[in-house]
Order: structure tokens, then sequence, then C-alpha cells
């Protein structure tokens, strides 16, 4: 089996090497896909990645929710450990770039939310498998916040993130729910 890094290399390369037509499309398809489950629906307050790069585009869910009287909830990565905090945001005007080319929340303009307050996390990854595990970049942040978060966790993926199972280890968190565009694999 590869390992951790080899799966990290080969989804990177197959995100890279996805169209822009595919991209949109699938992104679309599975923004719409999320927006039509129960779980979804029932949430209030939605702990949302902001994508950047190829990963799915979150925009058009995150502007759903907010149309929808939902509230989001976008992560703040605490630098120089694997911890990050959730702040409530009402508009894209509310996140700023920070490294690695992430938009997170202006902390000094959002309110902090704890996560007994998230009632549904859509978690980003590289690449996830049939069981619901994944493989992040490697910061290990979402494997360390989902330990204690009791809430229902999603994740959206491209055809090109999916693998029948990936290698794990004791501390890996896998999501409750998994939506890929042949449909909903969890």
């Amino acid at each position: 089996m590869k390992s951790k890094a080899d799966y990290r290399q080969l989804f990177k390369r197959n995100m890279e090497e996805l169209s822009d037509s595919t991209a949109k499309e699938e992104s679309n398809n599975l923004c719409d896909l999320m927006k039509r489950q129960s779980y979804y629906q029932k949430a209030e307050l939605i702990g949302l990645f902001i994508s950047k790069g190829r990963e799915v585009d979150t925009t058009s869910l995150i502007e759903a929710a907010w149309y929808a009287g939902k509230r989001i909830a976008a992560p703040k990565v605490i630098k120089g450990t694997r911890e990050m905090t959730f702040y409530s945001i009402t508009s894209f005007k509310d996140l700023e770039p920070t490294f690695f080319g992430l938009s997170e929340p202006k902390p000094d303009q959002c309110h902090k939310v704890d996560s007994s307050q998230i009632d549904l996390m859509i978690v980003p990854g590289l690449g996830f498998d049939k069981a619901g595990y994944r493989i992040g970049y490697g910061g290990g942040y979402y494997d360390t916040y989902l330990k204690s978060y009791d809430g229902v966790t999603a994740a959206l993926a491209y055809s090109c993130q999916l693998v029948d199972k990936l290698p794990t280890e004791a501390h890996d968190q896998k999501v409750d729910h998994l939506l890929a565009p042949d449909g909903v694999l969890l």
C-alpha cells in the first residue's frame, strides 16, 4: 500500500490535472447535492472551509447558506500549533489572506464560535476513501479539531480524489458523510 505522502502527491497531481470546466461542474454538482441532504437542511451553524486553489469551490455553498438564513463559521489556524478556531463570518469581507494562500476570518471583526455550537462541519481534504477517511495537507488541524467535535461531519470530493482505501493511523478522524459527483457515498 502507498504511504500518506504518496497519496498526497497523487491527489495533488490529480487535482492539478483537472480541467477548469470539470472542476466547476463537479463543484457546482457537489454543492447542490449537499444542499439536498437532511443534515445540511437542519443545520443552523455550519463550519466550512474557505476553498483555495483546486479544492472543491465552496463559494456558492456559503452564499446559498447565507441566503437560506444559516450561519457560517470559518477556520483560523493557530500558527505554530495543530489547532484552529472557528469564527462566524457574515460576508467574504470578513476574510483576510494569511499564510499558505488561505483566506481566514479577521479575529478582531468576527465572533469566535465554540465547537459545540456548530451543527455541521464540512471538512476539506486532498483525498478520501470509501470509509470516510481523509488525507489532508499534513498539518493535522482537522484531525485535532474533530477529536473534540460531536456534531455531524461531511466532505465534498471530486472523482479524482477518491480511492478504495487509504492508510490510516490512530489519530485519523473520518467523516460521517462523503459526497462525490456520482452521489452520496456515506
